[in-house]
């Protein structure tokens, strides 16, 4: 073999061990998120609701989101938006529908957090 082709394979034997340590590095960082909770605002003046939704929707489907809830807080929304929100709690078990006086009540809920009176 040549220098170069030695050369060539030694680079493509480092990056390949970078990217392995690499990949190991952020699966460990992952297992270790913390509860957390989506809340999506939906005003009635809120044009890319739809688009919103389907969006969180992929997210979930490929496991890019971990929220442990999903809160859609209505400040009076639309009969039309709120059919929307309907239909992603159905298909997301994790999603709630909330109206905005709701919102503290359900966040305590979720992450067990004893409300002071």
């Amino acid at each position: 073999m040549d220098m170069a082709t030695v050369i060539a394979v030694m680079i493509l034997a480092f990056i390949t061990v970078l990217e392995l340590v690499s990949l190991f590095r952020s699966r460990s960082c992952c297992e270790n998120i913390l509860d957390f909770a989506a809340v999506i605002p939906v005003f009635p003046t809120d044009d890319n609701l739809s688009s919103r939704l389907n969006c969180l929707s992929e997210k979930i489907a490929c496991g890019r989101c971990h929220a442990e809830e999903i809160i859609l807080i209505s400040y009076d929304a639309s009969p039309e938006q709120l059919d929307m929100c309907r239909k992603f709690c159905k298909e997301n078990c994790c999603a709630v529908i909330a109206d905005s006086s709701e919102v503290e009540k359900i966040l305590s809920e979720t992450f067990a957090i004893e409300r002071k009176t």
